[in-house]
């Protein structure tokens, strides 16, 4: 690899910066959504498709969010439970969002969507949370570089 290929591969992305920026602006569409999926005045067509873009996004988010910040988590004494928690509720809702897909029954479908907004809920507000904390431990250049990585995995998701 020449040197222009090296210095061209540590220049940041752009639309990449600090990881907890990017993580707090891709929670905002998810929480719109979410507010949709759980609201009583919705049509359950509307809370469908509400959910036709949740999923994508989601996965969007939590994919590159598990290969960067919670990694890194994990592999902090004194964060590891708070990443292996992360990764547990990513699961539970990769598994709903699954069984979502497949939910042809309205009140079935209505029920699994409002579980699945609530721990989504939840999950954004743990996380919301905890970012403020791991803005203070951490050194920008660490932030900066998990930015630049979670940008790249969240682009192969979309």
């Amino acid at each position: 690899m020449s040197k222009k290929s090296k210095a061209a591969k540590r220049q940041p992305q752009e639309g990449a910066g600090d990881i907890v920026d990017l993580i707090l602006e891709d929670h905002k569409p998810i929480w719109k959504l979410i507010k949709k999926m759980k609201s009583d005045d919705a049509t359950v067509a509307q809370k469908r498709a509400a959910f036709k873009v949740f999923a994508p996004t989601l996965v969007a988010h939590a994919k590159p969010e598990e290969q960067t910040w919670y990694k890194r988590m994990k592999s902090k004494k004194g964060q590891k439970v708070e990443g292996l928690e992360g990764d547990i509720e990513h699961g539970l809702a990769d598994k709903l969002c699954k069984e979502l897909k497949h939910t042809s029954d309205n009140d079935m479908f209505e029920a699994k969507v409002k579980v699945l907004a609530e721990l989504v809920g939840h999950h954004l507000e743990e996380e919301e949370d905890m970012l403020p904390s791991f803005k203070k431990e951490s050194k920008k250049e660490e932030r900066l570089a998990l930015g630049e990585v979670y940008f790249r995995l969240r682009k192969k998701y979309l």
